[in-house]
């Protein structure tokens, strides 16, 4: 067909039907309402489909995580780690029917209601871990090498937690974005969001601090995975320890190094810069009633 871009589909057997693709300018459509199939017009199509694309794309990472803090181990308060999942589950829901919550403005105003409550239990869950890793660090501000182990294993899972309810805090702004079909401000959808990244960031640093100290105070080295030895154990290992230095070390215990550098990392709280998505030019293939997004990727 002239003007037009060959494109093909693959079925079990090879090649299964054609198409020719031709790109469509809607303002010089007679009838837009026919061509959308009944949907108000090109551009409410447009809207649909890619907040369909990126409802799924959350559902796929909610899943991700879900199942990543289902391995956690058993943390003080399991009734908190149920909180977490149930909360993970039920955002993972909304997203995960997005065509008939986008295609319906009852049921997405409904869903954007319940974005504003499960943001609000997301905030609670996150403050309260921020405190408790606060706190932790605060009361403890010399452990012993004993104590220090049991400290960065509790850190561990906190920490694990922290990384879960960020994302999905931001799932959640991604959310009511979306769901908003471009009549809310990128802005206000991530404004709690970033105020409790800024929080969360924060406490990480403290954390940071603090096992600098104590990696300091007990001669760890992280870089060998070992600590020196120290009392009774040090005084019997130095004399060895002038021939080779190893005598003078012990290895930490497995794992250890894994999670010290784990809690001292900040990467994994930096936000990606939200993405304006209903205020770009997106190109829809209609064909036998379906509608399909052509996605580019940041990379193209």
């Amino acid at each position: 067909m002239k003007g037009a871009v060959r494109g093909l589909y693959h079925g079990a057997k090879g090649v299964k039907g054609h198409a020719n693709l031709v790109k469509v300018d809607p303002t010089k459509l007679s009838k837009a309402t026919a061509v959308a199939n009944g949907v108000a017009n090109v551009m409410n199509v447009g809207s649909l489909v890619v907040g369909q694309y990126y409802m799924s794309e959350i559902n796929s990472k909610l899943e991700t995580m879900n199942k990543s803090i289902d391995k956690i181990s058993d943390f003080q308060d399991r009734e908190f780690k149920s909180r977490i999942l149930s909360l993970i589950s039920r955002v993972g829901e909304i997203s995960q029917f997005s065509s008939e919550i986008m295609e319906q403005d009852d049921q997405r105003n409904i869903k954007l209601a319940a974005m504003e409550n499960l943001k609000g239990i997301a905030t609670e869950l996150l403050g309260q871990v921020n405190l408790t890793i606060t706190d932790m660090s605060q009361k403890n501000p010399n452990p012993n090498y004993q104590e220090y182990q049991k400290y960065v294993d509790d850190f561990h899972t906190l920490v694990a937690y922290q990384n879960a309810l960020i994302t999905v805090l931001e799932e959640i702004s991604k959310l009511t974005y979306l769901l908003g079909k471009g009549g809310i401000s990128t802005d206000m959808s991530y404004s709690l969001f970033n105020k409790y990244l800024e929080q969360s960031v924060q406490v990480r640093t403290s954390l940071e601090q603090w096992h600098d100290r104590q990696v300091k105070s007990l001669h760890i080295d992280l870089d060998n995975k070992r600590i020196a030895k120290i009392g009774i154990e040090g005084f019997f290992s130095a004399i060895p320890g002038i021939v080779d230095d190893k005598w003078k070390y012990k290895e930490l215990k497995n794992g250890l190094e894994q999670k010290i550098n784990a809690q001292t990392t900040k990467n994994q709280l930096m936000l990606d810069e939200p993405n304006d998505i209903y205020e770009k030019d997106v190109q829809i293939v209609i064909k036998d009633g379906k509608y399909y997004y052509l996605h580019e990727s940041d990379e193209e």
